[in-house]
């Protein structure tokens, strides 16, 4: 893929609306429907969810899954299943995804 392209897709899914391909915050119980359309949001979402809402999706590797099939970077994925293989404290998890979202995502501004 050429680099210009890239660079598009990687601000569409930093910035832009995913739409249908976006991340929903829905919670154990299904109370939420929060919608996170792209990466900046899921992070402004995610500091704001409750910590039993973060460690469902969490547990349930829904992060990862998310990175890997929708914002297609499995790196991102890869590093993001380390977390919520090991990491159970939503403080710490939060923190080490939201940085590495960070360090991909807003670099290449």
């Amino acid at each position: 893929m050429p680099s210009q392209l890239l660079q598009r897709h990687k601000r569409k899914y930093a910035a832009g609306d995913m739409g249908p391909d976006s991340f929903y915050f829905r919670g154990p119980e299904k109370k939420l429907n929060l919608k996170a359309n792209n990466l900046m949001i899921f992070i402004q979402m995610a500091s704001g969810v409750d910590d039993k809402t973060w460690l469902y999706h969490l547990q349930r590797k829904d992060y990862s899954t998310w990175f890997r099939d929708y914002v297609n970077d499995e790196e991102l994925a890869t590093h993001t299943e380390k977390i919520e293989q090991a990491q159970q404290n939503p403080e710490t998890s939060r923190k080490a995804i939201f940085q590495l979202i960070q360090e991909r995502y807003t670099s290449t501004a």
